[in-house]
């Protein structure tokens, strides 16, 4: 196996040596998914990030991350399966029960998801999974407390999940100051905006393609970093 290799518009590689080394290593297969996953090559992220959960079942944190995935590529019933799975390992995982109610919004199963968001053991996850599953069910007021409790504790270090509220809740001026929000306040998750599901209703929006230019993550930049990965032989 060769190991990813990461070129930017400067010629200068980025390619991590560590595969190179130990091509079967989990925890730099690990790190390879999620270098993946920030060039925007999801389907890369998602076969390596099965590779390592397969091969290390016991360990929580990769069928979360694995659920993750799935979430971002719009395989619902593949992403609630991982998290459940991740849950019955650690029950108290955090944003873990978030993800399995983002997914069942999408499949339509508004009760289902508020009472799933309601066992998010993570206070600042738990009300934004209620601000999104209260609008789904047409409770506007609980939406807009769930919202504004947010925006009043947490809106620095939790810019960009404001951001997906705005979103999904069909308010694409408030969730593009909430997307510059975030990118002034430095939030990690901004790298993470091209494949993140609640974004998606501001695809179509003409101020979209020119917010991930800003940031670097427009498609045609994307393509133009050379990316290659090979899981080794299974």
């Amino acid at each position: 196996m060769t190991g990813p290799r990461v070129v930017n518009d400067c010629g200068i590689d980025h390619g991590p040596p560590a595969l190179a080394l130990d091509p079967a290593d989990l925890h730099t297969l690990s790190q390879a998914a999620s270098l993946s996953l920030f060039v925007g090559r999801l389907n890369t992220a998602i076969e390596v990030r099965e590779y390592v959960a397969a091969r290390d079942p016991m360990n929580a944190n990769n069928h979360g991350l694995l659920g993750w995935y799935y979430l971002r590529a719009g395989r619902l019933d593949e992403a609630i399966a991982s998290s459940r799975a991740s849950l019955k390992l650690t029950p108290n995982a955090i944003s873990t029960h978030f993800d399995i109610g983002v997914a069942m919004l999408h499949k339509g199963d508004r009760k289902a998801a508020l009472a799933v968001m309601q066992q998010e053991p993570s206070k600042i996850w738990r009300q934004a999974g209620l601000a999104l599953a209260y609008h789904a069910l047409g409770q506007a007021s609980a939406s807009d407390a769930a919202l504004a409790e947010l925006i009043r504790k947490h809106e620095k270090h939790f810019s960009s999940r404001i951001a997906w509220v705005f979103a999904y809740r069909g308010d694409a001026d408030g969730a593009f100051e909430w997307l510059n929000k975030a990118v002034a306040y430095h939030d990690p998750d901004v790298v993470n905006f091209p494949n993140e599901l609640l974004l998606r209703n501001l695809h179509d929006d003409p101020r979209w393609l020119p917010f991930l230019r800003k940031i670097g993550k427009a498609p045609e930049q994307l393509a133009a970093i050379q990316f290659e990965l090979k899981l080794p032989q299974r």
